[in-house]
């Protein structure tokens, strides 16, 4: 690695704090951009801040004011628009890019699958008692809500405006293990899970315990790469993509 690179972090992983705790300890030069605060697995050992690209010429304008040479996309695995523009400005601007992707969760029946939270919306059954860990923005998919109440996962109350009356905020912060999500839904009398097929450890014991009690699994497709673009599958095959440079 150059001592001139200046390193982009697009985080909002767990892959991204491993990331950001190596390149700190190298004392390497890197800055990191988090989507928004409910992406964050705490602080970051690099220099950070809150911000996204609206447009493709919005986010070459900020690798060109920041003087970035290289961006190492660790984002959450379905900010694929910012993974997108990143992509391509980085192409534009001939910059190194690669996304860091862990690989996903097999999903085989009887687990259900869909392309989008609103496709999964659509497979929900009348009175069904739905626990939702799509995030607050997915909130307008489900509108019409067939079922009884969605239960929807969210790290902490905030300021944003009210939630319709079949929405139910369920506050936590993860991870979180098998026993706890199995007491949480039983404790809620939850019929049906709906969540997106991040892949990983850390957030696979909802699955697990929607799975161990025989819930109606709703698995949400991730989105595919960048195309064309170079993608890791870890953490330290980001490390050493970056040691390359």
């Amino acid at each position: 690695m150059e001592p001139t690179s200046h390193i982009l972090l697009i985080a909002g992983s767990a892959e991204a704090h491993d990331i950001a705790t190596q390149i700190a300890q190298n004392g390497q030069r890197m800055q990191a951009i988090l989507r928004a605060p409910e992406r964050s697995f705490g602080p970051l050992a690099v220099a950070s801040q809150i911000w996204a690209p609206a447009s493709l010429e919005d986010m070459k304008f900020f690798l060109t004011q920041q003087g970035i040479t290289a961006i190492c996309d660790a984002g959450h695995g379905f900010d694929s628009d910012v993974s997108d523009l990143a992509a391509t400005a980085a192409a534009d601007l001939g910059l190194a890019y690669a996304r860091v992707l862990r690989p996903v969760w097999p999903v085989d029946p009887p687990l259900l699958r869909a392309a989008s939270v609103r496709a999964a919306a659509d497979l929900i059954l009348p009175g069904a008692r739905v626990f939702a860990a799509t995030g607050r923005g997915s909130l307008p998919d489900f509108a019409p809500f067939k079922g009884a109440k969605l239960f929807l996962r969210q790290n902490g109350p905030n300021m944003r405006s009210a939630l319709p009356d079949f929405v139910e905020p369920v506050f936590g912060t993860p991870p979180f293990t098998n026993v706890q999500e199995m007491a949480l839904f039983q404790e809620l009398d939850i019929d049906t899970l709906i969540c997106r097929n991040v892949g990983g450890a850390p957030s696979r014991p909802k699955l697990d315990a929607a799975r161990g009690m025989g819930l109606r699994t709703i698995v949400i497709d991730r989105p595919a790469p960048p195309s064309g673009a170079l993608v890791l599958g870890s953490a330290k095959d980001a490390l050493e993509w970056l040691d390359t440079l």
